[in-house]
């Protein structure tokens, strides 16, 4: 996909580096706690990401009492604002795309409401107790008041996305929702199965987190204008981007810093739900430890320390990490058909989702 301008150049004609706007949140603030690789990433559209998060932070204070409050909390804790920065990169690659700013800060906002939603809900289900170093909503407000939250937050966003003109749009976030929710079930129906396989693991993550990645570089590639060749290719990116990005958090869950990673870890083998670091370990061990593995995770009581031993002796971390490799592979090869100044920018963000410690 050619255009007269490379995708750097029309950026920063746009908007020079030192325009933020006025007033505009200092969206660099999650990446001061963290690092600056993500900073840099998005640098070129912080013009626009200071416009979602001032969106967000007005979609809070629409609400009144102890929505409000719990809106806010959530909306105004940050993140690393993936999904958003998607949805801008991918829209903004064409000059179609510069012409439907509002468009493109409503959709970004959306799949934002839609990722914030998914979070709260999960904290719900996992229990957890932690989320960007501060207690989660289920802890500080109460599970009911977090619960009618996510509710609140969908509803917002499909409102949002309704809004902005584009049927199939609308009807592709409602279709990939639907599949998070799916995928999410499914996951919980197959709780406490140490005999899960890859191909059942690799189904739960693709519909639960891999299907909003996917449709936020497609939602993208409309708002661009591109062909239909050209959406399916970003789609197909944000597929597989989004698979390997959830194979790197489980790893986290498994060998991350809860300080680094801002949230409580070890949650998901805690509430019996096996992920790839597991699988792998399972079929590398001798029976014996096998079956000890299978007894402790059928009663939630998990040895930390020898599983942590058994992931370096059998080399897991480094499997996981190849698993994740393929996965980042085939999402570069769904962007060979575009002109470099884009593709450089969607490979510089798969590269710091997948090299991520937090």
């Amino acid at each position: 996909m050619k255009s007269p301008l490379s995708f750097s150049s029309r950026v920063s004609q746009t908007y020079p580096e030192q325009n933020q706007g006025a007033g505009s949140k200092d969206f660099s603030q999650p990446t001061k706690l963290f690092g600056l690789p993500l900073q840099k990433l998005i640098r070129p559209i912080l013009p626009f990401l200071n416009q979602v998060e001032d969106r967000l932070k007005a979609i809070a204070d629409e609400s009144n009492g102890i929505l409000k409050e719990s809106s806010s909390y959530v909306l105004s804790a940050g993140g690393k604002r993936l999904r958003a920065s998607l949805v801008i990169l991918c829209a903004l690659s064409t000059s179609q795309g510069f012409k439907r700013k509002k468009a493109i800060i409503d959709t970004a906002v959306s799949v934002e409401l839609i990722h914030a939603a998914t979070l709260v809900h999960d904290d719900i289900i996992d229990h957890s107790v932690l989320r960007r170093l501060k207690p989660t909503p289920n802890i500080q407000f109460g599970e009911e008041v977090a619960l009618l939250l996510g509710d609140y937050l969908y509803s917002k966003a499909f409102h949002l996305v309704s809004t902005i003109g584009d049927n199939q749009l609308t009807l592709e976030v409602a279709r990939t929702t639907q599949s998070m929710c799916e995928g999410e079930l499914d996951q919980l129906k197959h709780r406490y199965r140490s005999d899960l396989s890859l191909k059942e693991y690799l189904s739960f993550i693709e519909r639960k987190t891999a299907s909003l990645i996917s449709v936020c570089a497609r939602a993208g590639a409309r708002l661009a204008g591109m062909p239909i060749e050209c959406e399916e290719s970003l789609a197909h990116f944000g597929l597989n981007i989004g698979i390997s990005y959830q194979i790197v958090d489980d790893l986290l869950d498994v060998i991350g810093s809860e300080k680094k990673c801002g949230k409580s870890l070890k949650n998901d083998t805690g509430n019996g739900k096996m992920t790839l670091p597991l699988i792998l370990l399972l079929a590398a061990v001798n029976e014996n430890e096998k079956k000890k593995l299978r007894s402790d995770f059928q009663a939630t009581k998990i040895d930390w320390e020898m599983i942590e031993s058994l992931l370096k002796e059998k080399k897991i971390i480094e499997q996981t990490k190849n698993f994740a490799d393929e996965f980042f592979a085939k999402a570069m090869n769904s962007l060979e058909i575009f002109e470099p100044s884009f593709k450089k920018s969607l490979q510089d963000l798969s590269h710091f989702i997948i090299h991520r410690d937090y």
